[in-house]
């Protein structure tokens, strides 16, 4: 099962009044131990984001290019 579905499942429970509001924190919380990995990621992102790493920030290179890979991360998340 899918976390969306997963949470899904559990909101409708916790609506109808199925299970508490104890039960549904438990399975929220423990929501990892249930779902299986999703094969496509809901944001169209990789599950890690690669990028150089700068080993001296004294360096204004490095600097400049750690400020455009946020940026550009954060571009890409706002997609």
């Amino acid at each position: 099962m899918t976390k969306e579905k997963y949470f899904q499942t559990a909101q409708k429970l916790f609506d109808c009044g199925e299970i508490s509001g104890e039960v549904y924190d438990a399975m929220i919380m423990n929501a990892d131990c249930f779902c299986d990995e999703e094969d496509e990621n809901r944001y169209g992102l990789p599950d890690t984001y690669a990028e150089i790493e700068y080993n001296d920030f004294d360096d204004p290179e490095a600097i400049l290019g750690a400020r455009f890979d946020d940026w550009n991360y954060l571009r890409y998340t706002e997609r």
